[in-house]
């Protein structure tokens, strides 16, 4: 076994968020229903508002902004629409998360030393003296990857400049992921598919765009 080179690690881990989405869904989904309902009552709020503004009389464009912070009925329904919505979204983030942790830190620490995202491509989480890690090391893991989200991903980017092939998540744990040197041939066809969807996303962004600049120049 050698150290697991990005490619390898990225294909483990798109897999595992892709098993990992149904449960995530489930657990935010409650939440994300009354961030919703708020999001929805605030738009509401807002066009009531525009009627009784315009309903009251000719305004001017430039003074819209004062006769809404006028209105009192509409500043209270945006300030407990958005006291709302920010609670609904946190508890959605925190129940995701919960899911998340439990999923990669219980396979982790389990006899597999891997999720199945991992176990998939023949990689393990395994301490730096390639024994078990265990869950305080592997909690740890979790833990120390946050901040490189946080970074635009600067800690799992090590993975491609260090001859060992640790992110920075690795290092604070002290662990390391092993796995074979070549990955599967299907590993590489599911990352050339990730390429193509993201190509595609990326050409129907910049088509609507061009559409909307058309549309606006008409």
């Amino acid at each position: 076994m050698s150290a697991a080179a990005f490619k390898a690690r990225y294909a483990a881990y798109s897999l595992d968020l892709v098993l990992l989405s149904p449960f995530v869904t489930a657990a935010a989904w409650r939440p994300l229903q009354v961030a919703h309902s708020a999001w929805g009552g605030m738009e509401g709020a807002m066009q009531l508002a525009l009627d009784r503004a315009f309903g009251a009389g000719h305004i001017a464009l430039l003074d819209l902004a004062g006769a809404l912070q006028a209105d009192t009925v509409f500043m209270a329904a945006m300030t407990q629409g958005m006291e709302a919505l920010l609670a609904s979204l946190l508890s959605a983030g925190l129940w995701a998360w919960i899911v998340v942790a439990a999923y990669f830190v219980g396979f982790e620490a389990s006899p597999w030393c891997a999720t199945p995202g991992k176990r998939a491509l023949g990689l393990r989480v395994l301490a730096n003296d390639g024994g078990k890690a265990g869950l305080p090391r592997v909690l740890l893991r979790l833990l120390a990857a946050g901040p490189s989200w946080l970074l635009l991903h600067l800690g799992h980017a090590l993975v491609m400049f260090r001859d060992d092939h640790r992110a920075g998540h690795d290092l604070a744990a002290g662990t390391r992921v092993d796995g074979d040197a070549v990955i599967p041939a299907w590993a590489t066809a599911w990352l050339g598919l990730q390429v193509a969807a993201v190509a595609a996303l990326l050409g129907w962004v910049a088509w609507t765009a061009m559409q909307a600049v058309l549309v606006l120049g008409l």
